[in-house]
């Protein structure tokens, strides 16, 4: 019979392999690694690592729902910190997204997309509901606060965003490009705020968001 000091063990290991893993699926992929490698490489049993997940696809999926929470929560912080300007929480959700990307990789990216359609689909249901709404709600702030240039109907500004985003960062367009999936991403936001944003918008998410993502196979040192 399990005691209640050993539950909240077990919860702790279990966040702890699902921690690993996930850095694990990063850097290398789903497809490429075995069970087995994952407990070998987490300095654990298979007889533990089952334990805790009856197979891969139950790892995979709980390792991605984990990441799912944590962004989300990370572009909530970022929109509802009203201390901060319109164009620094935007620079702040656009940097939170830019580095899950440069985290999770094409290689992630790919064995999800073409393997587990159905863990795709939620990563999508997520972008859609949850990454895209936040932005939407910022750039009601944005046009209120007078951050869109005056010769740019701001009503038109959310309808263009879902769809412009919707239509180029899709697996197919992201896999045909010669660059990062973060560098992809970069560069849309860049051409996007570049011909929407007023100068003071402009430099002011210049001065908040991080250096450039590296092209594709480079790694920042």
């Amino acid at each position: 019979m399990e005691t209640s000091a050993e539950a909240p063990a077990d919860a702790q290991k279990k966040k702890r392999i699902l921690e690993g893993a996930r850095a694990i699926f990063f850097r290398e992929g789903v497809s490429a690694v075995t069970m087995e490698q994952v407990a070998g490489r987490l300095g654990i049993s298979k007889k533990t690592l089952y334990k805790h997940f009856s197979n891969k696809d139950q790892l995979v999926v709980e390792a991605i729902e984990e990441k799912i929470r944590e962004v989300g929560g990370m572009v909530d912080a970022a929109v509802n910190d009203t201390s901060q300007s319109f164009p620094r929480r935007l620079a702040s959700i656009f940097t939170v997204v830019g580095h899950q990307l440069a985290e999770i990789g094409e290689t992630l990216m790919r064995d999800v997309y073409y393997r587990q359609p159905g863990l795709w689909e939620q990563i999508e249901r997520f972008r859609r509901e949850h990454v895209f709404q936040a932005v939407l709600r910022l750039f009601e702030d944005g046009a209120r606060e007078g951050y869109f240039r005056r010769d740019i109907d701001s009503r038109l500004v959310p309808t263009l965003f879902v769809s412009a985003a919707s239509a180029i960062l899709t697996p197919a367009q992201i896999f045909a490009l010669p660059v990062s999936p973060a560098l992809v991403f970069e560069t849309f936001i860049t051409i996007l705020l570049g011909g929407i944003l007023t100068d003071e918008g402009r430099e002011q998410f210049e001065l908040a968001k991080p250096p450039s993502a590296p092209p594709r196979g480079e790694v920042e040192s």
